[in-house]
């Protein structure tokens, strides 16, 4: 039983993670006047689309921290946000090197963009499959 309950709690969580991370993806392309109402329908295709992207991506590596957490009974937040962030990095990584020509992902707002919902994916795949008596600050 104690399996199946991992086993949901890590499906939750990576969903969770990943509609998190296309969220803050989304937001750093629309900027602060994709906020207005008469684009929300357009940030939400943004977003799952993002978040379709993210997880293809990430379920591997998220399923490999997993699993050492698990293995090592890690359940610190800071492990979590750390492999978040490594994960989206690793993401980074992958986009640039596949890219030819001129155009290029190497600057610092897009840098930024893969940290933060690398860190917000991160956070919230603690808070949703982490059991609450379970997590630690560090």
């Amino acid at each position: 039983m104690s399996v199946v309950v991992a086993i949901v709690r890590f499906t939750l969580g990576f969903a969770a993670a990943a509609l998190t991370a296309g969220a803050v993806q989304a937001l750093f392309v629309a900027g602060a006047d994709g906020l207005a109402l008469a684009r929300l329908e357009s940030l939400g295709l943004l977003t799952l689309l993002a978040a379709t992207q993210s997880a293809v991506f990430a379920l591997p590596f998220a399923a490999l921290a997993a699993l050492v957490a698990a293995w090592l009974p890690i359940r610190s937040r800071l492990y979590f946000v750390a492999c978040g962030i490594l994960i989206a990095l690793a993401g980074f990584s992958a986009q640039y090197v596949s890219e030819a020509g001129a155009q290029t992902i190497y600057n610092s707002y897009a840098l930024a963009a893969y940290v933060a919902s690398g860190l917000a994916a991160g956070l919230m795949y603690v808070l949703v499959a982490v059991p609450k008596n379970q997590a630690s600050g560090v």
